[in-house]
């Protein structure tokens, strides 16, 4: 999840990465299998898990397959304002309580405002979410999701990031 922040960011170095990696890849794997993986101390691993947790690089979090339960409607909404900030306010005010909208960004681009929305049927997507939003925005365009393309893939990031820091560290060693 993206997340604008005014703190430092925690500076992970090539281990951090390769224990995300591991992590990434199994959630629930222990620390004695990842020292053994990584020929690492056990304590070692415990403690930058630890620190990454504490720095909060690294959350505890399940993934929900919202559409095995129901939801399978998924729709990017952008809005624009422009109408003044008493909509502003009433806009910002439908995201934060509207358990359908899972995400929503405000952005610089095309869209003020990028909702990510949640539903069971068209129908009610329409109805239930968008209508609302119609008074309170100056522009509402919606894309239904037809298909993924690519599902997050946390594990070839962090594989790319170690590759792009510590390779040229490699080459200088050899």
């Amino acid at each position: 999840m993206f997340r604008a922040t005014r703190e430092p960011p925690y500076v992970p170095d090539e281990l951090d990465l390769m224990i995300l990696e591991h992590m990434a890849t199994d959630a629930g794997v222990q620390f004695k299998q990842l020292a053994e993986t990584l020929k690492a101390d056990q304590r070692t691993i415990a403690k930058r898990v630890s620190k990454m947790k504490e720095s909060g690089v690294l959350r505890n979090k399940i993934e929900i397959n919202w559409s095995r339960i129901g939801l399978g409607i998924a729709a990017y909404v952008g809005a624009e304002t422009g109408l003044g900030e008493k909509d502003l306010a009433k806009l910002h005010e439908f995201i934060r309580k509207e358990p359908r909208v899972i995400e929503a960004y405000s952005t610089i681009g095309s869209q003020e405002y990028f909702i990510k929305v949640l539903e069971s049927d068209l129908q009610s997507l329409r109805e239930d979410v968008l209508m609302p939003l119609e008074p309170i925005t100056s522009k509402l365009t919606s894309s239904i999701i037809s298909s993924q393309v690519k599902q997050q893939d946390d594990v070839s990031l962090l594989h790319f990031l170690r590759q792009r820091w510590f390779s040229h560290k490699k080459k200088n060693n050899t």
